[in-house]
């Protein structure tokens, strides 16, 4: 008898699980993601083309385009999200998800809160994200770049604003490949690097340190960068330091560009102010030496 019932039991919940995913309004659901993430920042847009359910309380598709300011940057593949059941009846509710990107994996958490002003807060975690031959062109110089990423960035929404971002990231074995004509070094690399930033405001984003260190040269940054509607015109207020080594000499050869800026037995030193946008940035330079 015991057998007999339990046999019932597995009929009815395949039939629930096989109904559920035929009734499941997978258009629908993609649509409305889409939506409340472009609520949230109208520069990010998602393209989802189907969503099915995971159970027991969650979903998954199968690839997530990203894009930003209408430029594409990032497929999520795999995507699976769900929802920690004992939090329904909470204030806030809680959810996790993971996706893999760029041979890497992109995971956190999302607590939503119930209670108005609601309330949302994302943490999102980078694992061996492969940046390899990222074209920069489109937003910033027009140069490949590759470099392993790890970080964390965390975000807080409330009425649909962000009110709080901040993160930190570390890059190992980075490399930039200029055009020839932009730089008299074509490829420079650094070993390891991190920035850590902060945006008080949706529209601005500070930049507290910015270091990446190589055996040609060493660059320190940090400053503001002003979010325009269009990326290319977000306003840029940075200083810069540059350190380059006798190696970073040796590979620019006799170019006569570079040539002033060298040093019998010294490294030599280079302060950048930047302003102007992304687009057209405004660069002022002055040198020194240790």
């Amino acid at each position: 008898m015991k057998l007999k019932f339990f046999g019932y039991f597995i009929f009815i919940a395949a039939a629930i699980i096989f109904s559920l995913n035929v009734h499941f309004p997978h258009k629908t659901t993609a649509k409305y993601i889409e939506r409340f993430f472009s609520q949230l920042n109208a520069q990010i847009k998602l393209q989802i083309d189907d969503v099915d359910p995971s159970f027991p309380s969650g979903i998954k598709t199968d690839s997530i385009q990203v894009s930003y300011s209408g430029i594409p940057i990032a497929t999520l593949t795999n995507f699976k999200s769900s929802l920690e059941l004992t939090t329904i009846f909470d204030k806030t509710m809680k959810g996790f998800f993971k996706a893999n990107v760029f041979d890497g994996i992109l995971s956190g958490s999302v607590r939503i809160s119930k209670v108005k002003p609601r309330q949302i807060d994302i943490e999102t975690n980078m694992e061996n994200l492969n940046l390899k031959n990222i074209r920069l062109g489109k937003f910033l110089l027009d140069c490949n770049f590759s470099g392993i990423l790890n970080g964390t960035i965390e975000a807080e929404f409330k009425q649909k604003h962000m009110v709080k971002n901040h993160g930190e990231a570390k890059f190992t074995d980075i490399t930039l490949q200029f055009p020839e004509t932009l730089f008299p070094v074509e490829t420079l690399s650094f070993s390891n690097g991190n920035i850590k930033f902060v945006m008080p405001q949706d529209n601005i984003i500070k930049i507290e340190e910015f270091l990446m260190k190589g055996r040609q040269v060493d660059i320190i940054s940090s400053g503001e960068i002003r979010v325009n509607e269009n990326f290319q015109r977000s306003a840029l207020n940075l200083n810069a330091r540059l350190v380059l080594y006798p190696l970073f000499f040796m590979n620019a050869g006799a170019n006569k560009n570079v040539k002033h800026l060298k040093r019998d037995s010294d490294n030599a030193i280079i302060n950048l102010r930047i302003g102007g946008t992304i687009q057209n940035p405004t660069i002022s330079m002055e040198q020194n030496t240790k």
